[in-house]
């Protein structure tokens, strides 16, 4: 059973669920966070996108798209669905705004160590809880930052 926890009544719905499984003395209970990947995975992705994206000459776009997607996560991002009306193949490609916390910490460790495996060294944070980064070395630390100011100033068109 799924709730959204930002619905007043479902909120409500949930505890009095919980409350009865605990009444009732159940023996074994899962409970599973859904929440989507947060702003900060979602900048971090974005500035590792950047910085491939101008390694390479192509556009933050693209480096998502396909480098990031398509190359170092199919398992996670693509499927091939028949479409009812023409009977073809389309190759459909999920949005990370529709990954879990956990999806998307595996998402960009996948594209860190594909990027790698294609001579590209991306800086390596670890994400903690309440937002921040802590990066694996200095120089990783510094390069994200330059990204990070760069993405900043550069004017949206």
């Amino acid at each position: 059973m799924n709730y959204d926890l930002t619905d007043k009544d479902q909120r409500k719905k949930f505890i009095k669920y919980a409350n009865s499984l605990l009444k009732h003395q159940r023996t074994l209970v899962s409970l599973e966070d859904k929440s989507n990947r947060t702003l900060s995975q979602n900048c971090y992705l974005h500035v590792l996108c950047r910085i491939l994206a101008q390694d390479i000459g192509v556009t933050e776009q693209y480096a998502k798209q396909v480098y990031f997607k398509e190359l170092a996560n199919p398992g996670i991002f693509l499927t091939v669905s028949k479409d009812p009306l023409t009977g073809q193949m389309l190759k459909i490609i999920r949005s990370s705004a529709d990954l879990t916390i956990q999806e998307m910490s595996h998402a960009i460790n996948n594209f860190i160590i594909w990027a790698a495996g294609n001579g590209y060294e991306l800086p390596e944070a670890e994400l903690k809880e309440d937002g921040t980064m802590e990066f694996k070395t200095q120089e990783d630390k510094d390069a994200f930052h330059q990204a990070e100011i760069k993405t900043s100033a550069d004017p949206v068109l």
